[in-house]
């Protein structure tokens, strides 16, 4: 049985991408991650500066889609690895039946490098790659 993990951020183009991308790079085949944003116009690709960082680490995102929160998808997944408390809070309002599943990817906010330099992108990228790291000791 495969478990799903899902990342959530605001827009589903910056963070979210990102961990799913790492994710499912370092992640054996026992786990597969997916993406989503509590606020996400659909159809978006990922952030240019996004795409470049994890490209540098042979991880294609390219694909990528946004998408918007949904029952569905929290029907479908074991676990939710949210970015910042602003994610708790529309978790928590909007879907509170799957509480059981929310989990901070990290103690403190992984900041939304969304419209900011690359320097913000590779800061939220190596708080995204700890939180990841620490996820997947975890769930092993």
């Amino acid at each position: 049985m495969v478990n799903k993990v899902l990342f959530v951020c605001t827009g589903n183009i910056c963070r979210s991408p990102m961990a799913e991308g790492i994710f499912n790079k370092k992640c054996s085949d026992e786990f597969i991650g997916i993406s989503a944003g509590t606020h996400a116009p659909p159809g978006h690709a990922a952030s240019e500066k996004g795409m470049k960082l994890l490209k540098e680490k042979d991880i294609d995102i390219s694909d990528h889609k946004s998408q918007e929160l949904s029952y569905e998808l929290l029907d479908e997944v074991d676990y939710v690895f949210y970015m910042s408390d602003d994610h708790i809070y529309d978790l928590r309002r909007y879907f509170p039946k799957y509480e059981k599943k929310y989990f901070k990817l990290n103690e403190n906010d992984v900041v939304d490098p969304y419209m900011g330099e690359i320097e913000e992108y590779g800061k939220a990228l190596l708080e995204i790659e700890k939180g990841i790291d620490r996820i997947i000791n975890d769930l092993k």
